[in-house]
């Protein structure tokens, strides 16, 4: 008879294992089904997780996501859809002070690029002048290329359509109108407003164009637009907040597609594998009832066959699960770049791998009550008699 109750349960412990050794082949095969199970979920998880980041990075690569503009008409020259004044025609502005009011409702990480943006005439052209902060802008728009170096007070970068129409290179002098000022960078061609304007520092932008302190045109890369805008709209209804959308819709789109397309997965695939170990386990237990009526018959107690199913449902479920995460967590690696998402970085997940090592604990402990439940209803008479 044992003696103690450290005895008895180190008696469970070993007969626990010994159990698991003597049948390799439903063992394994629980431990693959658990493996299998949590390795599917955490890479397709991981996987989402990921495209959302590389999406974010898009965001920020794609430059201005959300655009804060005057209401204004339609106009002979326009720049990041703001319509900028010819000789005869007038244009709003956005209050001076709307800059540190956008700055207060936002959070630090989000880059605000404002804009004075006008025009300066000389005898026979018109030039859209744009200031702007070089530093905020170049973080905004990394595609830029300036060959020469940023503008200071009283110098300009010139696009490359405007250098070439008006032959003008690195050194040479511009006439706006108000005075010669030296080109001391010309930006690469960018397809869009940029090459045939004139950008300078706000401050010289105001004097050539003679907007004294309202803004033209403000810009913001913000990690979540639609936040952002439906955060801004009620704090400046006399402009125009809009969120730019068309550069990342479609990879949002997918993105989306595919976090529900892995949810669902990971739903199904979580219930079927339960429905199969819950079904499995009951099958080994019902085979081992004259094994665990013999265990009662030499003076085990119900809580120590309970604590014998426990263990082997834990050492099953936990080897499973750790093997299942390892494998979830490096399949990201090859998978990523098969789906057109780029290399995905290595990282632990620590919250999503102890969810479902505990998720799967719980099944396997779950998986046990009803045929441990079984099992101790049995008539232990009967079961001696049947031996």
């Amino acid at each position: 008879m044992l003696t103690s109750i450290s005895e008895v349960y180190m008696t469970l412990n070993h007969i626990a294992l010994q159990n698991l050794r003597r049948r390799p082949g439903k063992t394994l095969f629980l431990i693959l089904i658990f493996a299998f199970i949590v390795a599917a979920i955490s890479a397709l998880t991981i996987l989402a997780l990921e495209m959302k980041a590389n999406l974010q990075k898009s965001l920020t690569e794609y430059g201005a996501n959300v655009v804060i503009s005057p209401r204004s008409e339609h106009l002979n020259l326009s720049y990041g859809g703001l319509s900028v004044s010819g000789v005869e025609y007038e244009v709003k502005k956005l209050d001076a002070g709307i800059a540190e009011k956008v700055s207060q409702e936002v959070g630090q990480e989000v880059i605000i690029a404002p804009k004075v943006i006008g025009s300066a005439e000389t005898p026979g052209q018109t030039f859209m002048i744009i200031g702007v902060d070089f530093d905020q802008e170049l973080k905004m728009k990394p595609w830029w290329k300036i060959e020469g170096m940023a503008a200071q007070d009283n110098q300009v970068v010139i696009g490359s359509r405007l250098a070439m129409s008006s032959d003008l290179k690195l050194g040479d002098t511009l006439d706006l109108g108000k005075g010669n000022y030296p080109v001391v960078g010309i930006m690469a061609e960018t397809g869009g407003s940029e090459d045939q304007g004139v950008f300078t520092t706000i401050h010289t932008a105001r004097t050539l164009t003679g907007i004294t302190s309202e803004w033209s045109l403000i810009e913001l890369n913000t990690p979540d637009a639609a936040q952002t805008v439906a955060q801004l709209r009620p704090v400046l209804e006399l402009a125009n907040v809009t969120e730019v959308t068309q550069l990342v819709q479609g990879s949002q789109e997918n993105v989306e597609r595919f976090t529900s397309f892995s949810r669902t997965i990971s739903l199904a695939m979580g219930l079927i594998g339960a429905m199969v170990i819950i079904v499995t386990l009951a099958g080994n237990v019902n085979d081992r009832t004259r094994e665990l009526g013999v265990l009662r018959a030499i003076g085990f107690r119900q809580k120590h066959i309970l604590f014998l199913l426990g263990r082997e449902a834990l050492i099953i479920s936990l080897a499973g699960s750790l093997l299942g995460y390892s494998i979830g967590i490096v399949a990201p690696l090859v998978l990523g770049p098969l789906l057109g998402y780029g290399k995905s970085s290595f990282a632990f997940h620590v919250g999503l791998g102890s969810a479902l090592v505990i998720g799967s604990l719980l099944v396997g402990i779950l998986a046990m009550i009803y045929p441990a439940w079984r099992t101790l209803k049995l008539d232990l008479q009967e079961i001696l008699i049947a031996l």
